[in-house]
C-alpha cells in the first residue's frame, strides 16, 4: 500500500510543481495542494488559477497512462476484491483566504493552512462521486481564471453547502480518462518519477541534471507573460484526447436543460437531461445527478424553489 500511494504521490507532486503549486499535506491517500496568490499581481493570479486547473488535468492523464500504476489493474488481490479496478482521483478546486503557519510543538511541527476555504475544497472533492466527475470547481476559481479557460468549464449545478450562507455555481472540467492508453515507455520529463519507498532511484547524475534543467526551462516558459495556458487545449495530446467526445452539441443541450432546471421547469429539464445522459459513449454524471435530485420531488419544483439546492456530502 505504501509503495502504491507513493507512486501516485510522485505523479501528483511532480505535476503540481511543474505548474507552480505546492504539495502541502498527505492525509492517507488524500493530498492538499496549494497555489499561493498573495504577493502576485492580478494577471499572475489569473495564470496561477489556470495552472491549478491544468495541473489537475495533467495528473489525471499521467495517472491513467502510467505503466507502473496500470499493473495494479491485474493485481490478484485487488481484482478479487474490486473487479475492473483502476486508480481514480477526484479534485475539488476552491479559492479564498487562509492562515498559513506552523502547527505543533517542539516534538512535531507541520506547515498547514487554517481556513473554511480549505474545508470547502475538501468538501468539493468529496462530492465528485455524486456527480460522476473527476474535477469540481467553485465559481470563485472560475472568476479568477482567464476567460478562455473558464469557458472550457461546464456549469453543472447551483448549490449551497451545509454550514455556508451563500449559494454558488458549481462547475466541472469534462475529461474522459478512459480514452487514454497506457504508456509503454517512460516520459522524457520527470512526471512519472516516484518518491519515497519503492521509488526508482536509478539514473546517472547527468540524466537527473538534464531532467531538472528541462523542467525549469518549461516552468520559466510558462511563467512568461506571453504564454497562455489555454493553448494546451489545442497542443497537448492528452488533453485533446480526454476532451474529444464532448461536442459543442452536447454542451448546448446540457446548458438548455440546466437553464430549465434552474428556472423550475423540471419536466422540460428532465426530458432534455435524459437525452444528455446517454448522448456520450458513457453516462454523463452531472445529468444523472440532477435527474436523481428532481426525481425525489417527482420532477415538480417546490413552490418556493430558489433556483439552487442544498448539497450534502455522502
Amino acid at each position: 500500500v505504501m509503495v502504491f500511494v507513493n507512486r501516485i504521490a510522485g505523479v501528483v507532486h511532480s505535476c503540481v510543481n511543474e505548474f507552480f503549486g505546492n504539495p502541502n499535506k498527505n492525509i492517507g491517500d488524500a493530498f492538499l495542494l496549494a497555489w499561493r496568490l498573495s504577493g502576485h499581481p492580478a494577471k499572475k493570479q489569473q495564470k496561477l488559477a489556470d495552472m491549478a486547473m491544468i495541473s489537475c488535468t495533467k495528473i489525471i492523464a499521467q495517472i491513467n497512462k502510467s505503466a507502473l500504476l496500470a499493473e495494479y489493474r491485474n493485481h490478484p488481490k485487488l481484482v478479487k476484491r474490486l473487479p475492473n479496478y483502476r486508480v481514480r482521483m477526484g479534485f475539488g478546486l476552491h479559492s479564498g483566504w487562509a492562515i498559513e503557519g506552523a502547527i505543533g510543538s517542539e516534538f512535531k511541527i507541520d506547515a498547514s493552512y487554517l481556513s473554511p476555504n480549505v474545508n470547502m475544497a475538501a468538501r468539493l472533492e468529496a462530492v465528485t462521486k455524486q456527480y460522476g466527475c473527476l474535477v469540481l470547481i467553485s465559481d470563485s476559481i472560475i472568476r479568477l481564471m482567464s476567460e478562455e479557460m473558464s469557458e472550457e468549464c461546464r456549469m453543472i449545478d447551483h448549490v449551497r453547502m451545509t454550514g455556508t450562507k451563500e449559494p454558488f455555481k458549481l462547475y466541472t472540467m469534462d475529461l474522459d480518462s478512459l480514452a487514454l492508453e497506457v504508456e509503454r515507455t517512460p516520459p522524457l520529463l520527470g512526471t512519472q518519477i516516484s518518491v519515497g519507498p519503492g521509488a526508482d532511484r536509478g539514473g546517472s547524475k547527468n540524466t537527473k541534471y538534464r531532467l531538472r534543467h528541462e523542467r525549469q526551462r518549461l516552468k520559466n516558459e510558462r511563467w512568461a507573460d506571453d504564454y497562455h495556458m489555454h493553448s494546451l487545449f489545442s497542443t497537448d495530446q492528452d488533453l485533446i484526447t480526454m476532451r474529444q467526445k464532448f461536442t459543442p452539441e452536447f454542451f448546448c443541450r446540457f446548458n438548455m436543460a440546466f437553464l430549465n432546471y434552474e428556472a423550475g421547469e423540471w419536466t422540460v429539464a428532465r426530458d432534455m437531461l435524459e437525452a444528455c445522459r446517454f448522448q456520450l459513449a458513457t453516462e454523463d454524471g452531472p445529468s444523472a445527478a440532477l435527474l436523481r435530485y428532481m426525481k425525489q420531488s417527482h420532477y415538480e419544483a417546490p413552490p418556493s424553489w430558489p433556483g439552487y439546492r442544498m448539497l450534502t456530502e455522502k
